[in-house]
């Protein structure tokens, strides 16, 4: 479980990284678009176009190259095309000789990239970086006319922390409501695969692993073999003591049995007292050990069980293994009803 986690895990953050790249792609085209249509508009006389037009061209670059390797970016990597977007457009700011200009908006485009993707102290990080670089431009860009430079960075600064906020918020409320629709479709398929008495697979989930364990075997020329059990004399038991002291031989055989067993071995309970177990990779040897060992994990508890073994000869089909192995079982039963 561990190693699936893991797994999981590795798998999800190369996914997210890929798409974090991806809209950084599309914003930085569209950065390097903006850039060009306000060199070919009307614009401040002041404004250094090379030095725009430069920026705009390395935008477009930038933003290509993260569309087309996305899906080998790294969260790191996004991080620093990210911040390097943040300087770019304090580098636009700085080259329009305006710092109330157009290109300020873009700082917007930065907090909402990192409230969306990133982490509360990276979300942060984004953001101080944002401000300390707007500010550093506002201190070297005179602005004659309008809101002080003070004024101007505090109210700007107030706008991108609550832009960015707000959007971890959303992000935050719907990653709960993801995580509880998981959690939830989790326990359904458990639900419709596990039998809720004992906790084993049912009949459902069982035969899937058959089906998928028989491909393999056939696949890679492994033995596999299947014992059907169930307990002798349940429904006496039953009838004497109750369905709830029933239920608890159920479950303490269920318990027994799960201990005797490999962990890539599934044990299902089909119906009532009627039990199966598969054994991938094991020949018939073997098989009737394991059969040994659950018929003497059931005596502790005062029980006994009858068992039937059948190892798959390549050819049948699942239902006609299965049936082998339950006349075998009911044979077994059988002998042990008989008179002395």
């Amino acid at each position: 479980m561990p190693n699936t986690t893991l797994r999981h895990s590795l798998r999800t953050g190369a996914r997210d990284s890929a798409m974090t790249s991806r809209v950084l792609g599309v914003f930085y085209l569209a950065g390097g678009l903006l850039v060009l249509l306000s060199l070919l508009l009307p614009h401040p006389k002041e404004a250094d176009a090379l030095g725009l037009f430069g920026i705009a061209g390395l935008a477009a670059i930038v933003g290509s190259s993260s569309l087309i390797w996305a899906k080998h970016a790294r969260m790191w990597t996004v991080h620093t095309v990210l911040a390097t977007g943040t300087g770019l457009i304090s580098l636009c700011v700085y080259f329009s000789g305006v710092a109330a200009g157009i290109y300020t908006a873009m700082f917007v485009w930065v907090v909402l990239v990192a409230g969306s993707f990133f982490v509360g102290w990276a979300v942060a990080a984004h953001v101080v970086w944002a401000v300390i670089s707007w500010g550093l431009v506002l201190a070297v860009v005179e602005e004659p006319t309008g809101f002080s430079t003070i004024t101007r960075w505090t109210l700007g600064s107030l706008v991108l922390g609550v832009a960015a906020g707000v959007m971890s918020e959303i992000v935050a409320g719907r990653n709960s409501t993801e995580k509880q629709l998981r959690s939830a479709q989790d326990e359904l398929e458990a639900l419709a695969h596990h039998d809720p008495l004992t906790g084993l697979a049912n009949r459902r989930l069982f035969e899937i692993e058959v089906k998928r364990e028989m491909a393999r075997a056939d696949r890679e020329g492994l033995p596999l073999c299947l014992i059907t059990l169930d307990l002798d004399n349940f429904k006496g038991y039953n009838d004497e003591h109750g369905h709830i002291a029933g239920d608890r031989l159920l479950k303490s055989a269920a318990s027994a049995w799960v201990a005797t067993l490999r962990t890539e071995d599934v044990i299902a309970r089909l119906g009532g007292d009627e039990f199966a177990v598969l054994l991938p990779n094991c020949p018939a040897a073997e098989a009737e050990q394991v059969v040994e060992r659950l018929c003497a994990a059931t005596i502790p508890f005062g029980g006994s069980c009858s068992t039937g073994i059948a190892c798959w000869d390549g050819q049948e089909l699942a239902e006609q293994w299965h049936e082998r192995a339950d006349r075998r079982m009911y044979e077994a039963k059988g002998r042990r009803t008989m008179p002395a």
